[in-house]
């Protein structure tokens, strides 16, 4: 038969008449090219519908098709693996969990997925199936220890093999580890997507645990609750979370199921009533009694990086996915991001300055960044963008210590004599800058670089940072910026194309360019 190469075994590829993309793969019985359609198992499409991690995990490992017997064979020679290379290449678990995690990118290290899977349980398999087991291991649970890890008292703990009994897991005196404090009965107040959390010092954390950290009503509302207690009790508030993932979501943006909702069922005035809500949120966070501190990281879009520019310190790291993305669901920015974006870079300017120096090129950074949903690759470039202050925000580069100098700032803004910024009203370009950009965008339109509903957006937003129909370097204040930004909301809300770009985003998880 046909001699097969290594070019024949990556498939073929190309575009059929219609311009849609093929592969092709060879069978080797027959020498021919043929479609293939990707494989599919029943345990990986339940797995998908599953929230957590750990969930993920079990519903594969645990079910009885091709693919979950595949899997969990790999499963178990990986497990007894890693429990034999101690201490021939660590002298500990924690060591290895570490480099997977810190080097390969895993979002647990296989000693952690051990338990998450159940040691025991998989123990007691691996022996019905005939499959090797680790003999530490099995003598760890026989002996009662039926973990790896364990918190008690608030502090995390391994088992150590070589004293055979659990000690405290190394950590730097810098880091925080959320789930440990809220062990250690940590919790002041908590409802289904956020909690507060007491850091110690008189410092407290907001945390979101919703999906992918989804700013929705619950959140908002539980900001507001919070207040009076932080204002009673608190010398200073991180905003901030530990979910998983890589590169993880500090916050994905708005909950789009809630806003469809209302859209579909033309609930104009709701609409308007949870803007309002969300800016009243935010602008207590900003004009707060105490400092306050957003510490971002991964993914920071839409309403996430609304909430950190409504903050009065950012504290980052460095792998930062920020941007305000509105625009690619038909809507823009109103939880006060097209206020604060812009207000940002105006108080980026030495103090005075934005009096004698050009306000359009700031107007026209602000719009750029937000009419073409710009998102930062690093929090460096943020800083480039405009989304983090190049001087008072901060960037750190160890994730873990991300919650602990997030408090450290709080801390030195406090003894520092905090008092909360002063509120000013804001100088505008107003319709001199609008036409600049209307101009522009024609253009665009016209030369096909943008569709038509995209310039129509696009020249709202524009309006709306300019201030409205105010004149050039006129004041005008937070609230009717604010306000600006509640009507083009609701008036997007209305336009058909706006609801079909929310809907297929929460369809397909892609942008629709209508």
């Amino acid at each position: 038969g046909k001699r097969i190469t290594e070019k024949d075994s990556e498939g073929k590829k190309g575009k059929d008449e219609k311009g849609k993309r093929f592969k092709h793969q060879l069978n080797t019985l027959t020498s021919e090219y043929e479609a293939f359609e990707k494989a599919s198992f029943p345990c990986l499409d339940e797995a998908k519908k599953k929230a957590t991690l750990e969930e993920k995990i079990n519903t594969i490992l645990w079910a009885d098709d091709e693919g979950a017997k595949f899997a969990w064979a790999c499963t178990a020679s990986q497990f007894t693996y890693c429990g034999n290379r101690i201490p021939e290449i660590s002298d500990n678990i924690v060591e290895i969990d570490n480099a997977m995690k810190w080097g390969y990118g895993w979002e647990v290290g296989p000693f952690e997925s051990w338990d998450a899977v159940g040691v025991k349980a998989s123990l007691e398999r691996m022996e019905k199936e005939g499959l090797p087991v680790s003999e530490k291991v099995k003598k760890m649970v026989d002996a009662g220890n039926e973990t790896f890890y364990k918190m008690v008292n608030g502090k995390r703990q391994y088992f150590d093999f070589a004293t055979e009994s659990y000690k405290e897991v190394p950590a730097n005196k810098n880091a925080i580890s959320l789930a440990a404090v809220k062990a250690d009965d940590k919790v002041v107040k908590t409802c289904a997507s956020a909690s507060l959390i007491d850091l110690g010092d008189d410092i407290y954390c907001i945390e979101f645990h919703t999906k992918m950290n989804a700013l929705n009503r619950g959140i908002i509302e539980f900001m507001s609750e919070c207040q009076e207690f932080i204002d009673a009790n608190a010398r200073g508030v991180v905003i901030g979370n530990q979910a998983g993932g890589m590169p993880g979501a500090f916050s994905a943006g708005a909950d789009l199921t809630y806003v469809s909702k209302l859209a579909h069922d033309k609930k104009w005035s709701e609409i308007e009533e949870f803007l309002k809500l969300a800016q009243g949120s935010l602008l207590k966070s900003k004009y707060s009694s105490v400092p306050v501190v957003a510490a971002p990281y991964g993914m920071t879009l839409g309403g996430g990086c609304e909430t950190c520019l409504g903050a009065n310190k950012i504290v980052a790291h460095s792998e930062l996915f920020m941007g305000l993305v509105e625009i690619g669901v038909g809507l823009l920015p109103a939880g006060g991001g097209c206020t604060n974006l812009y207000r940002k870079m105006v108080e980026a300017l030495p103090a005075g300055t934005a009096k004698t120096l050009d306000l359009t090129k700031i107007y026209i950074d602000t719009f750029m960044a937000i009419g073409m949903a710009k998102v930062s690759m690093s929090a460096a470039q943020a800083v480039s963008i405009g989304h983090l202050h190049p001087w008072k925000d901060r960037i750190v580069f160890n994730r873990d210590l991300l919650i602990g100098e997030a408090k450290k700032e709080a801390l030195n803004m406090a003894e520092a004599g905090w008092t909360p910024p002063m509120k000013t009203d804001i100088p505008v370009v107003g319709g001199d800058g609008l036409g600049m950009v209307q101009a522009e965008l024609y253009n665009m339109a016209n030369g096909l670089f943008m569709s038509e509903y995209d310039a129509f957006l696009a020249t709202r937003i524009a309006y709306v940072i300019a201030g409205g129909d105010a004149k050039y370097g006129s004041k005008v204040s937070e609230e009717a910026m604010m306000k600006l930004e509640r009507d083009a909301f609701v008036d997007f809300c209305k336009e058909e194309k706006t609801v079909a770009r929310i809907d297929h985003m929460l369809k397909t998880n892609k942008p629709l360019r209508n």
